[in-house]
Parts: C-alpha cells; structure tokens; sequence
C-alpha cells in the first residue's frame, strides 16, 4: 500500500466514524479507484499526497479541494452513476487546483474581491484545461476521449444550470457557456466532436489566453 492511500484510508475512517458514516464494499472500492487515480497524477506532477476526507460535511456535496492537499467530498459522491457516467471530470478538476498550485482564500476586503473573483474564474478555466491532461495521465485514455468526458461534463452541467437543478459553484463563471467555450478554444483539434454553447460576453483575457495556450501547446508538440 503506497503512502499516498494508506494516509488517505486513515483520514477517511477517522471522518467517517465521527459522522457515524461506514462504506459500503461498493464505496469501498470506488475510493480506492480514486486514491490510486490521485497518486498516479501527483506523482506524475511531483506534487505532495492528497488525502482524501469522506463523511457528512457542511456545504456542496460535489468535491472540493483545500489547503494541505485534502479533498473532502460526501460519501453519496461514492455512490455508483448511471451506465456511461461519472465523477472522473469532478475529481480531475479538483486534482488540478492541486497541482497548479491554485490558492483557497477568499480576497480580504471588499476592495479586492472583485479582481479576486476575475482571478478566481480564470483559475476555474484553467483548471477545467488541466483536467483533460490529468484524466490521460490518471485514467491512461488518449486526449481525444478525455477532452470528450470533459466536453460531456460540462454540457451536463450546463443544462442542470439551466433547469436550475444544481446552482453555480463560488468562483465559476456565472454562465456556465464561458466554461465550455474556453475548453473548445484550448483543444481546437476536437472541434469535431465539440458543440459551442450561447454564452454572454466573456472577459477579453478568455481569448487572449486560449490563444497563448495554443502557441504553448502547438511549440510543445514540435518539441
């Protein structure tokens, strides 16, 4: 057992007997599938261990990560989807903010919050780029499939939004549009498997750093 699950299945048991909570095998398994998926990439990145704290918590349900490299989710998030679902763009999402060194402070005054948040949503956009690689690297599919999950994910996302079924998460572009129109313009080589979303105005730098990105990418590859 790597060092990584063994300190993450301790924290976990500890949170799950304070919440009174147990895994079933099921769960179980799904967090174990999730460990190994989280050492794979902080490995893969040189970054610390993430733990993984699983019990009953105030707040969202949807995982989160927080300073120290804990991601703390419910135990419903172990709970199996229906066929061709998953959390795998949630937890590749989360894994990002680790590895790209994303701070968790709100702005300490009202002064900055509002350059604070433009920051914040362009740590999301970053983020949810990031994701794709790190599901190519966690899950070992080609960059093709998991720019598709992401793509999927957020689409998803963007409907429950709409039905006003799950709400905005802090940070996060209000239009949730901005979050698919930023991926499709960082992976143009999937523009055929992608659908643009309607979307308000969105902020000048979302093209502008789509656009360095792509020059970064394109001269990696020829590397």
């Amino acid at each position: 057992m790597s060092r990584s699950v063994g300190r993450g299945a301790w924290l976990a048991g500890l949170l799950l007997l304070a919440g009174c909570s147990h895994l079933t095998v099921g769960q179980q398994a799904h967090l174990d599938d999730w460990q190994r998926f989280a050492s794979r990439v902080t490995e893969h990145y040189g970054v610390s261990d993430v733990t993984f704290l699983v019990g009953d918590q105030e707040g969202p349900g949807g995982g989160a990560m927080r300073p120290g490299g804990l991601m703390t989710f419910k135990v419903d998030m172990l709970e199996p989807l229906p066929a061709g679902q998953s959390r795998d763009f949630l937890l590749a999402h989360e894994l990002a903010h680790w590895v790209l060194g994303h701070a968790y402070r709100r702005a300490p005054d009202e002064a900055t919050t509002s350059m604070w948040d433009a920051q914040q949503e362009r740590r999301e956009l970053d983020a949810n780029a990031e994701a794709v690689k790190i599901l190519v690297i966690g899950r070992h599919w080609t960059e093709r499939r998991a720019f598709f999950h992401a793509h999927a994910y957020l689409w998803s996302y963007r409907r429950g939004v709409a039905a006003r079924v799950v709400g905005v998460p802090a940070g996060h572009p209000a239009d949730p549009c901005v979050e698919i129109n930023d991926l499709i313009r960082r992976y143009p080589a999937y523009h055929d498997i992608a659908d643009a979303c309607p979307s308000w105005p969105e902020p000048r730098w979302a093209e502008h750093a789509a656009r360095r990105d792509g020059v970064q990418s394109a001269t990696h590859d020829v590397r």
